[in-house]
């Protein structure tokens, strides 16, 4: 086969995240796994096909860049690039199928092309900008372009879903036909997430680690309500750290989270992938009460790295966890508050949760991800 990969979320502002990791570290696996068939990977010119190389290491033999114009036109240049120069490219390239690695609810990031003359594959994500319309799609181009991208996916001929909600939704929200629905998981770097190593010593104080940011479906305002009932209910000596963009006042977050202590609360707006793997290697548990995910990658990341986990029953996250964290209704800020007390006074507790999350993140793995990808192109074909 002649598998043609849309790269170019590893050369715009997506490559930090979701779109950006499930491409790079599903294209590593596959070029690890496979060597009889042959890869074509799309990138913008010049100095994006450094740092797309930079993202992939050495491309294989059976692996090349297939050059992709991308028109400097501002808002508009993604839009140039996927629905005007790639079918127009598409027609003069021998390969045999285009894998689409996702498309997001942003009229200016490139997408699913609208016409394609070869078999199309399509990762879904995730379905948040319909779960939460007023925080997404709050633009009519956005909102008209999201419902184009969904309706272009629909023909696909494999539609690759990172979790059974995500299936769901695509059922839902997309009438997609559920024969060509597959559902393949996430895995995680185990070079870059691993747990510390015995001779490093613990944080002082300890820390309650969440990562996400202030998006509303990161659920942050629950997060520090908790903490706030924690540090009232108990001698624990934890601080709580927010990962995460976040501009919001100190003020509001105290009028928000009655009895916080700021002085136990830290804010770190970005941190590099190596940053974060050691933020998640030093907590003491990790706290993630998201209300709508498409996967949950951050709950395996702290699982690989040794964190005992606290995560939410909605959404697609109690599939990702499985038996190895504490789940708790994310609405429910008494229940969070309660499962932080249990996990970080009960050690013996704590050590189980490590223990069965350091399994469950053996059980999701990039290769494994990469061989049912695989598959996939065969019956796409």
């Amino acid at each position: 086969m002649r598998i043609l990969i849309d790269a170019t979320p590893l050369q715009t502002g997506h490559r930090t995240r979701g779109i950006g990791t499930y491409t790079r570290e599903l294209l590593k696996a596959l070029l690890a796994l496979d060597s009889a068939n042959r890869y074509l990977l799309l990138a913008h010119p010049a100095r994006g096909e450094a740092g797309l190389l930079t993202a992939l290491g050495p491309l294989p033999a059976n692996a090349s860049l297939v050059t992709l114009p991308r028109p400097a036109l501002g808002r508009f240049s993604g839009f140039a690039s996927h629905q005007l120069a790639l079918p127009a490219l598409l027609r003069g390239l021998r390969a045999d199928l285009l894998h689409s690695p996702g498309f997001v609810a942003a009229f200016s990031v490139p997408g699913v092309p609208w016409q394609c003359p070869l078999p199309l594959v399509v990762t879904l994500h995730d379905f948040i900008p319909l779960h939460l319309p007023a925080l997404f799609n709050d633009k009519a181009i956005n909102r008209w372009w999201y419902r184009q991208q969904m309706r272009i996916a629909r023909g696909a001929s494999r539609l690759i879903c990172i979790s059974q909600a995500t299936r769901q939704d695509a059922i839902r929200f997309m009438d997609a036909p559920p024969e060509r629905c597959p559902v393949i998981y996430e895995g995680v770097d185990r070079a870059l997430f691993h747990p510390a190593s015995p001779a490093q010593p613990p944080a002082d104080p300890p820390y309650v680690l969440f990562v996400g940011g202030n998006y509303a479906n990161k659920n942050r305002q629950a997060a520090l309500a908790a903490f706030a009932r924690l540090t009232q209910a108990s001698t624990l000596p934890h601080h709580l750290l927010l990962v995460g963009w976040d501009d919001t006042p100190e003020e509001e977050l105290v009028r928000a989270a009655p009895g916080l202590d700021l002085r136990r609360v830290r804010r770190v707006q970005q941190v590099d992938a190596a940053e974060l793997a050691r933020l998640y290697r030093q907590a003491d548990l990790f706290l993630f009460p998201s209300t709508c995910e498409g996967f949950g990658l951050p709950v395996l990341e702290a699982m690989a790295s040794g964190a005992p986990v606290i995560t939410s029953t909605v959404s697609s996250l109690p599939e990702v966890a499985g038996q190895a964290a504490l789940l708790v209704d994310p609405h429910d800020v008494a229940g969070l508050a309660a499962a932080m007390m249990q996990a970080l006074a009960d050690r013996a507790l704590h050590s189980r949760l490590r223990a069965a999350g350091l399994a469950r993140a053996a059980q999701l793995t990039w290769q494994a991800a990469a061989e049912q990808t695989l598959a996939v192109y065969r019956q796409a074909l």
